[in-house]
């Protein structure tokens, strides 16, 4: 499906400083994540010399899409997404024009898909970890030790959508996805340093629900349901041990400023999708849905890569230099410990969907295949594919 195509992008200036092995497969020095994802850091630039083949022909009045999210629009989050919206507006030529909303003016954070349905958006998060009883075969992605990283995520569960998740998704009227977009590997801050499976059991660990909280316990620790923008408090008043999030977020909630230490193991991703209105993609024009399509696959490896991905190498460097937040690195040993205690809640999973007549499986075994493959490739190889070869299928 993904054709591999080389380009001499030159490195994009960035103000990185990284510290060798923080950056992950985008590499550990300045130079290697600035070429590691200079196709990227072009398309955000709005420098590339092609957005795709799509050919806009639409002569009337511009369309306006609605977009609306839960975080402020000062938020990191906000500010790449914001700078996909200026993408897309430039794809279609200005026939597609963006009416953003932030900060839960529209919607909670779990008010996205009726906000989509109700016709309030016509694009917004619809987490299924806010909904999780609405979901099954999703879930999977969210399995321990599935994915590296955020592109390596985005790229198998987009491959794997329109045969495996596109009816959860489509069964509530009116939705259609946008992208299947992924959160980076979460990793364990700690006041004390955690260097086995021993140095957890006990801890008081803040987890996120569903496999998330599953992943908690069975590592011997006690999960705490909570807001990560809660977490801080909870550490200071020790109500947590512990707070399991990724690199990239981390910082935004302060958490290097309650922690010492810092366990790289990556066990598991967040899904945080996001939909879109049918009603308003059943009245754009074929030229402008063929756009919207080809933005979508473009920004869902924009978001994985630039905010995720790029932001983990970022703010790991920080929290190490300038918080003196120490990395603990599992020795191989200890880490094939931690995939054998985890591996049950694959194999549970896997049995409640079969017993539900779908093929969970199958399901994984493809996932397991597609994350191989897409490590094997680059981080700009990837999202050249998305950009000439655009997954199909997806609405």
């Amino acid at each position: 499906m993904y054709k591999r195509k080389l380009a001499g992008f030159g490195l994009v200036a960035a103000c990185l400083a990284i510290t060798p092995a923080s950056a992950g497969d985008i590499g550990t020095t300045k130079a290697d994540v600035n070429k590691n994802l200079s196709v990227v850091l072009k398309w955000v630039a709005g420098t590339l010399d092609s957005y795709g083949d799509a050919k806009v022909t639409y002569t009337g009045k511009p369309v306006i899409f609605k977009t609306s999210h839960h975080v402020p629009k000062v938020s990191g989050l906000a500010k790449s997404q914001l700078k996909g919206y200026a993408i897309l507006e430039k794809m279609s030529g200005g026939k597609i024009k963006v009416n953003d909303t932030w900060s839960k003016t529209v919607h909670s954070a779990n008010g996205g898909r009726k906000a989509v349905r109700t016709g309030l958006s016509d694009h917004a998060p619809c987490f299924s970890l806010y909904t999780a009883k609405d979901y099954n075969m999703v879930h999977g992605l969210g399995l321990p030790f599935m994915f590296g990283n955020a592109h390596e995520a985005v790229a198998t569960a987009e491959t794997l959508y329109p045969n495996y998740l596109k009816k959860e998704f489509e069964r509530f009227p009116g939705v259609k996805i946008a992208r299947v977009a992924h959160t980076s590997p979460y990793h364990l801050f700690t006041q004390r340093p955690v260097h086995n499976l021993a140095d957890i059991k006990g801890m008081k660990i803040r987890a996120g629900g569903g496999n998330h909280s599953k992943i908690i316990g069975a590592l011997g620790a006690t999960q705490v349901s909570m807001p990560l923008a809660s977490a801080y408090t909870a550490m200071q008043r020790g109500t947590l041990d512990a707070i399991h999030s990724s690199d990239a977020i981390a910082p935004i909630f302060k958490v290097h400023e309650v922690t010492k230490y810092r366990t790289t193991n990556g066990f598991n991703v967040l899904t945080i999708e996001y939909c879109t209105s049918g009603k308003w993609l059943d009245r754009l024009p074929s030229d402008l849905k063929t756009v919207y399509q080809n933005w979508t696959r473009q920004y869902a490896q924009v978001e994985a890569q630039y905010f995720y991905d790029r932001l983990d190498a970022i703010h790991l460097d920080m929290m190490i230099k300038n918080h003196g937040i120490k990395k603990i690195d599992l020795a191989p040993a200890e880490r094939e410990r931690w995939e054998a205690t985890l591996a049950p809640i694959t194999s549970s999973w896997i049995a409640a969907n079969e017993k539900k007549a779908l093929p969970a499986r199958q399901f994984i075994a493809d996932v397991r295949a597609l994350s191989k493959k897409f490590a094997g490739m680059s981080a700009n190889d990837i999202m050249l594919a998305a950009i000439h070869s655009p997954i199909k299928g997806m609405y």
